[in-house]
């Protein structure tokens, strides 16, 4: 871990280790738009199967595990260090509700079932919203409709979807202490606004700095 950056351009800057030893370097940020591990124990482990999992299957056994998942204790302390500043903070439907002030929530739908874990097959997941954020046009619903990308992370958000996000977000910083594979960065950097972001396995820093590095995209 070092609180150097492993990556940096005018744009973005990433750093790899620990979130919360890195808190510093991230805190001061305007508006937090993260996907943090939810605490469903995602493992190679887990019998139930779904698209991710096969899709990953040649990556060998770290492609199935997720970082600092056991558990929420991870995400809660992210959130209680943020505090009540506006957030966008993804959520699964089966796990409890972040410890966040939530003034509202979206939906992603992500146009097919996803993974197992009960009487049902989950097609979307939760994005929870604090207080500070505005309506983007009339057009814009609660319910957003991106089919998944997972060809860089096994959960892994669609540019689109994060590009729709970041557009909504209050203006300034934006923070994703829990990067992966650089999805909420690069959405920032096709906006035309800064973001830091933090992950803690280099795999996904290396994957991060490799997509910041290339052309912006038209949007």
């Amino acid at each position: 871990m070092s609180d150097e950056p492993y990556y940096q351009d005018d744009y973005c800057t990433i750093y790899h280790g620990d979130c919360i030893e890195l808190a510093d370097v991230w805190g001061g940020a305007d508006v937090l738009v993260t996907d943090p591990p939810y605490g469903t124990q995602f493992s190679a482990a887990n019998p139930g199967g779904g698209y991710g999992r096969r899709q990953n299957a040649g990556k060998g056994p770290e492609g199935f595990v997720i970082a600092n998942d056991a558990t929420t204790a991870t995400r809660d302390a992210v959130l209680a260090l943020w505090g009540d500043r506006p957030a966008l903070v993804f959520g699964s439907p089966r796990m409890p509700d972040p410890p966040l002030a939530v003034s509202d929530r979206l939906v992603w739908d992500k146009k097919r079932p996803g993974m197992n874990g009960g009487p049902w097959r989950y097609r979307h997941e939760s994005i929870y919203v604090t207080a500070g954020f505005e309506r983007v046009n009339d057009a814009a619903t609660s319910v957003l409709s991106f089919w998944p990308d997972q060809s860089a992370h096994i959960h892994a958000k669609p540019i689109e979807l994060m590009v729709w996000l970041v557009g909504a977000a209050p203006d300034g910083v934006v923070a994703d202490p829990f990067m992966g594979s650089g999805s909420t960065l690069r959405a920032a950097k096709d906006l035309g606004r800064k973001a830091i972001g933090v992950e803690i396995e280099e795999r996904y820093c290396e994957i991060a700095a490799k997509r910041l590095a290339q052309e912006v995209l038209a949007l």
